[in-house]
């Protein structure tokens, strides 16, 4: 029976969603086998929600100065590093000689490429036991993106609890007397 397009929108709206827990799985896993530069990469993508493409601008300076320079559609972006990515990154670069430029590079030192990325991802799913098609820096783009969300909707809701018992205490303090049930 072939496929109408509003099955095929679904099928392919239908994207796999990383969680927490598995991709703390991920780097338990990739810790275990000893892979630090795919355990390195799987936390990037997480951490900062940056894209393959600017992998590259992952340089041992912006390292060291804790950001990294981005733009999307000639917009500039800064993407904070985490102080504990910043420090396993540096120690990774010491230990693997590179004192300048990208951190992450091939044996014939160029860029590593979105193809070897996500199949050396997709290998760590299936020794971690999660959907393979979870395995791809798109997948921990959205939990960077979904984590960042989730906390800015709980700083929201703070906020508003603390507008309102400051409002209360306002009113208690200034407020207008109100009789019973108006």
């Amino acid at each position: 029976m072939p496929h109408t397009n509003q099955d095929i929108r679904k099928i392919s709206s239908a994207r796999p969603e990383l969680n927490r827990n598995e991709y703390l799985q991920l780097l338990r896993t990739a810790k275990t086998l000893g892979k630090e530069r795919l355990y390195l990469l799987v936390k990037l993508f997480a951490a900062t929600g940056i894209t393959v493409q600017e992998l590259p601008k992952v340089t041992v300076e912006a390292v060291k100065e804790g950001r990294i320079v981005c733009s999307h559609n000639h917009v500039k972006e800064i993407v904070r590093l985490p102080e504990c990515l910043r420090k396993e990154l540096l120690s990774f670069a010491r230990r693997n000689g590179c004192s300048t430029g990208p951190i992450f590079r091939t044996r014939a030192g160029g860029p590593m490429n979105r193809t070897h990325i996500t199949t050396a991802i997709r290998r760590l799913c299936v020794e971690a036991e999660i959907a393979e098609e979870k395995g791809n820096p798109r997948c921990l783009k959205r939990l960077y993106q979904n984590t960042r969300t989730g906390i800015e909707n709980n700083v929201a809701l703070l906020i508003d609890q603390a507008m309102e018992r400051q409002l209360e205490q306002e009113q208690l303090e200034a407020g207008w007397e109100q009789e019973d049930g108006a």
